[in-house]
């Protein structure tokens, strides 16, 4: 199942009690689609959009119009740096990288799943066990490598560091690639352990090629993966990451009175299915994902504005 976001021409139009007008264009991200020969890439949605599918699920919060411009943007910042450490990891894994000569061999992101409420096992250790804050988000992305059709799950956990936030017009409005603007939202990006191929990636391949161990063997990388141990900054915020927890958990509970479990959450482009009118195109975006960007975000950027 998938969650819906409505790109027909009436999902770009201002809301009902909408005061302020909101950009109607949408970028293209540098993440190729999955299905597809001709280079097309996954699309962000616009403003308007995003800020129609909040108030359509009654989740706008404290997000106010002014803030749906810079959240847009540091939500794809974020999708773009995670793709970048998906890349990383490919470089190393995947054997077309090394045919290609280019980072990540050509694979395309085929689909993705937002789930918030479920704690990965590495986020669970890290927490309960190191007294590390909890994550705001989880996805889990599925690409597909171009050399053998392979597919290979990636989970990606999603951290907030209040100490790194900067309080520059770059880190409120970041550019789509701009990989260093925004230092306090954290990307912790690894294959999932689907099997013991991944646990050895994980425990042996990537330290052996961080540190240079038989580069005549294993491929030497720049990938720098989070710490297990959280700084000392990062100890003070425990509490706060539990109260997100909580506030992502009601905001679920909620989602699922209302309609099925819906899961993907990257913004589709060109893909149509059934929702409200069975005639209407829809883009897909994860309703969880929406809630908890915009909540998340939105406080960065009063941070911004107060500083």
């Amino acid at each position: 199942p998938t969650n819906n976001m409505p790109s027909s021409p009436h999902s770009n139009l201002p809301a009902p009690f909408q005061s302020n007008s909101l950009s109607t264009n949408r970028v293209s991200s540098n993440i190729p689609k999955g299905g597809t020969d001709d280079g097309a890439t996954w699309t962000y949605p616009s403003p308007q959009m995003f800020y129609n599918s909040l108030a359509r699920k009654n989740k706008l919060g404290d997000t106010t119009e002014d803030d749906i411009e810079s959240v847009v943007a540091l939500h794809n910042n974020m999708n773009e740096k995670t793709w970048y450490k998906v890349l990383q990891w490919e470089d190393l894994l995947s054997s077309s990288s090394v045919q290609k000569g280019e980072l990540g061999g050509g694979i395309k992101l085929s689909r993705f799943q937002g789930r918030p409420s479920d704690l990965s096992p590495k986020a669970y250790f890290k927490h309960y066990i190191l007294g590390h804050p909890l994550p705001f988000d989880r996805h889990d992305w599925i690409i597909v490598r171009p050399d053998t059709g392979e597919e290979q799950r990636y989970v990606i956990d999603y951290y907030y560091d209040e100490s790194r936030a900067k309080t520059t017009a770059e880190s409120a409005m970041p550019a789509l690639t701009d990989r260093e603007a925004v230092q306090s939202i954290l990307v912790d990006v690894r294959p999932a352990l689907d099997g013991v191929q991944s646990l050895v990636q994980r425990a042996v391949v990537m330290p052996m090629a961080r540190r240079g161990i038989m580069s005549s063997v294993v491929k030497e990388t720049e990938f720098t993966p989070l710490p297990l141990q959280p700084t000392t900054h990062m100890k003070t915020q425990v509490q706060e990451s539990l109260q997100v927890w909580e506030n992502i958990q009601h905001a679920v509970k909620q989602s699922k009175q209302m309609t099925e479990p819906k899961s993907m959450v990257l913004p589709a482009s060109a893909v149509v299915e059934e929702e409200d009118n069975e005639n209407e195109e829809v883009m897909k975006l994860s309703k969880e994902e929406a809630i908890q960007v915009a909540s998340n975000f939105s406080k960065l950027l009063q941070q911004c504005s107060e500083a």
